[in-house]
C-alpha cells in the first residue's frame, strides 16, 4: 500500500497540510509519511554534501527543541499505525520530490510570502507542483490563524 507524503515544519501552513493529509490518510486507509527536511548547512557545502541524495538524520543530531516541536506537531494528529515522521538533511523541495515517486499523494502547505521574501526563500510548493511524480495538493494557510497584517515568516525545515 503506498502512502500519502506530507512536508512538515513548524509553520501554520505546514500544520494545516498535516491536518489535511492525516484526514485524507484516515479516509483512504493509507499510511502517512511526514518529512521534516532540514536544509543543508552552508558549512557542509564545502565538503561536497550539496547535490547528494537526501540522507536520514539521526534524531540525536537534530536540535532538541526543534525535534521536540516538530514531534509535538506530528503527535497532534494522533498518528495511526504505520504512520512515520522522518527527519532528513536535504533541500525541502528536493527531498519531497524524490520521495514522491513512491507516494500516492504529496501534500504541502503554502506560505504567504510576498515580494522579496518569495524571491529570497523560494517556493517549496511551487517546486513540488513542477517536479512531483505523483498528484500534489497545496494547502493554503488559513489567514484567520495569522494576526491581521502579519505574514508567515520562514521557519527552520521546510520553507516556502
Amino acid at each position: 500500500m503506498s502512502s500519502i507524503l506530507v512536508g512538515l515544519d513548524l509553520s501554520p501552513s505546514s500544520r494545516a497540510a498535516l491536518q489535511w493529509a492525516a484526514q485524507q490518510a484516515r479516509l483512504t486507509g493509507r499510511r502517512l509519511l511526514a518529512i521534516n527536511a532540514v536544509p543543508i548547512p552552508t558549512s557542509l557545502a564545502s565538503v561536497g554534501i550539496i547535490g547528494m541524495p537526501e540522507s536520514a538524520i539521526e534524531e540525536s543530531n537534530i536540535d532538541v527543541p526543534d525535534r521536540e516541536a516538530v514531534s509535538a506537531v506530528w503527535d497532534s494528529v494522533r498518528p495511526g499505525l504505520g504512520w512515520t515522521l522522518e527527519f532528513v538533511l536535504d533541500d525541502p523541495g528536493r527531498a519531497l520530490v524524490a520521495r514522491s515517486a513512491e507516494a500516492t499523494l504529496l501534500v504541502v502547505g503554502t506560505h504567504e510570502h510576498v515580494g522579496l521574501a518569495r524571491l529570497v526563500s523560494g517556493s517549496v510548493s511551487r517546486y513540488c507542483l513542477s517536479h512531483a511524480k505523483c498528484p500534489t495538493v497545496i494547502v493554503p494557510v488559513d489567514s484567520r490563524t495569522l494576526s491581521s497584517g502579519q505574514l508567515e515568516q520562514p521557519t527552520a525545515g521546510l520553507r516556502d
